[in-house]
């Protein structure tokens, strides 16, 4: 298991005025650990909210105390408003377009590196809630439609972005048979028992569902009103 810290905490490379996108899970708290023990710099955390939904703000806000970052709460009120302004730029029409707002912010904040935690679910086994799904097919949600949102929206405001558990920077996978979905990082939360902190490793994942019913009371029933 400390061959699995070492593998991983060689791909966190500490660079200038740098952010973490954090949700209080294990993926992004192995992100922000890994930077803190390498970074001279003061690293800025954000999490993301959907505006009238259920959210992580206070997973993110506790790990961020842990580690003593700068801490930002970004909330989506109008998730939708912008979208034409966002597709603009984009190679084709998206659905996941909501890091644009973090990013925007974090443009705002001066913030030139953004590090994730995107890959760490494919890797290591955490949709746990999608056992109809096969790994195969979370891989190519990645591939197609994750990774392309990103690169476009970070791109657009200069900012580099990293993403450590990434299969182009972690060169290898841990498989599971379709009865271990629920196994939800096993290996993974062994590895990092006590390194992360226990409340980070203790909590189950969080499905991170958008509440549609809600964006359609907030903002597409006025596009539609009939």
């Amino acid at each position: 298991m400390c061959k699995l810290v070492e593998t991983i905490r060689a791909c966190v490379t500490p660079t200038s005025r740098p952010a973490v996108n954090i949700s209080g899970g294990i993926d992004s708290a192995i992100v922000l650990h890994h930077l803190a023990e390498k970074c001279k710099e003061p690293i800025h955390t954000y999490t993301v909210a959907f505006s009238g939904q259920d959210n992580e703000l206070a997973q993110g806000k506790e790990l961020a105390e842990h580690y003593g970052t700068t801490h930002h709460e970004v909330i989506i009120t109008k998730l939708l408003s912008r979208y034409s302004e966002i597709l603009a730029f984009m190679d084709k029409p998206r659905f996941n377009l909501w890091p644009f707002y973090v990013a925007e912010q974090q443009s705002k904040d001066g913030i030139e590196n953004v590090y994730i935690g995107e890959g760490g679910d494919e890797h290591f086994g955490g949709y746990w809630y999608k056992k109809t799904v096969s790994y195969p097919e979370q891989w190519a949600h990645l591939f197609t439609y994750v990774d392309p949102t990103y690169r476009a929206i970070y791109s657009h405001f200069n900012i580099n972005l990293h993403a450590p558990l990434h299969p182009s920077n972690l060169r290898f996978t841990v498989t599971y048979p379709y009865y271990d979905w629920d196994q939800e990082k096993k290996h993974l939360r062994e590895a990092y028992r006590n390194i992360l902190p226990d409340f980070v490793l203790d909590r189950r994942k969080s499905p991170g569902k958008k509440d549609y019913w809600v964006i359609w009371k907030q903002e597409l029933q006025q596009y539609f009103p009939n």
